[in-house]
């Protein structure tokens, strides 16, 4: 660069317009010319500062925490805050093509420019602006931080009601699936799970657990004469019967197949299980539902068996379920429209568990 031009353009900078001519020429023999190949750093971030630099040509790169802030063009000015307080520098300097650039050090300055009020007030002024410029920088990263933070606000919401939403459809789905789609109560699925459940604290606790398994007297029968729509609505009559039997939350009604319901008492004894079966069956006959192809009564009614254990480790859940089914088997046998016990059946070899359906 020649060197008329080299001055006209330390003139633009502001902080040397109010040298003179032969001040500036002083200045310029005090300091010293530095060129900087592509990707060249003049210094970096937390480097001690002695001395500043102004852009002759090319470009400088600033950067700050390993991200690019800024481009600094013939003309600027760097490192003035680093000389003048002896402090860290607050960015790297990185040459973005072949760059040459002005060095002021120290001496240079106190000698030509802290004594010039002219200059200081430049400088002034470049801190000024460089101040306002950084300040509205930060307050447009503010802004966007407070947007993304929002952004961020909004998606969380979604999120949180996007999974509220799932978890209430999972609850349903969940529901559903336990219930019986004909009588609503539990179904064959939810029982077997509560079984499971109960037997495991009964055994833990040595506490009774049993089993009343309740069987629609003749109800292909009265499918027959009566449709099958009316059989759906019987089921439903008799599901709402058993179930409103229970008194306790954690007593449990299912449909177990077809016209056979069980229900599932905890901590109750044989003789609390055989009460609440004859319960059930005088709710079912006070329905008065007419089946006049029953063999025993012209209103419908059924047949009820009651088991009850403490588990044992040598038991399991289905020896419940096989002396309950055998009780029901027995009050068939015996007339229907009563209830059996276990308790009062032979031995199991005694006797076969097959038992008629109607």
């Amino acid at each position: 660069m020649e060197r008329p031009e080299k001055l006209a353009l330390l003139r633009r900078t502001g902080l040397l317009a109010p040298l003179s001519d032969p001040e500036l020429e002083a200045f310029v023999g005090a300091c010293r010319e530095l060129a900087l190949r592509p990707g060249q750093a003049l210094c970096h971030e937390g480097e001690e500062g002695h001395a500043m630099y102004v852009v002759l040509s090319g470009n400088l790169v600033v950067s700050k925490a390993g991200k690019q802030v800024a481009v600094g063009r013939p003309g600027d000015c760097f490192g003035e805050m680093s000389l003048i307080e002896s402090r860290e520098r607050a960015a790297t300097l990185r040459a973005l093509d072949d760059t040459l650039v002005l060095e002021i050090p120290e001496e240079a300055f106190q000698h030509h420019l802290s004594g010039n009020p002219a200059a200081l007030l430049a400088l002034l002024r470049v801190f000024s602006e460089r101040s306002r410029h950084d300040l509205d920088r930060l307050v447009s990263s503010n802004l966007r931080l407070l947007a993304q933070a929002e952004e961020m606000d909004r998606q969380n919401r979604e999120l949180t009601e996007t999974r509220r939403q799932l978890e209430h459809r999972n609850r349903d789905l969940e529901r559903i699936s336990a219930l019986d789609t004909l009588t609503q109560i539990a179904n064959r699925r939810r029982f077997d799970a509560a079984l499971r459940q109960e037997w495991r604290r009964s055994a833990r606790d040595e506490a009774p657990l049993s089993l009343v398994f309740c069987d629609i007297d003749y109800f292909k029968s009265f499918n027959d004469t009566y449709g099958h729509q009316a059989g759906d609505e019987c089921l439903v009559r008799v599901a709402q019967a058993v179930e409103e039997t229970l008194n306790r939350p954690a007593d449990l009604a299912a449909r177990y197949g077809g016209e056979e319901f069980i229900a599932l008492l905890v901590d109750t004894a044989a003789d609390g299980a055989r009460i609440l079966a004859e319960r059930m069956r005088a709710r079912v006959g006070a329905l008065r539902i007419e089946h006049r192809a029953s063999g025993i009564a012209p209103h419908l009614t059924v047949s009820l068996g009651v088991a009850s254990v403490v588990p044992r480790p040598a038991t399991r859940p289905e020896d419940l379920v096989d002396l309950a089914d055998r009780a029901l088997y027995a009050a068939k046998e015996a007339g229907r429209n009563r209830v059996a016990s276990a308790a009062d059946l032979p031995p199991v070899g005694a006797r076969g568990v097959l038992r008629s359906r109607d």
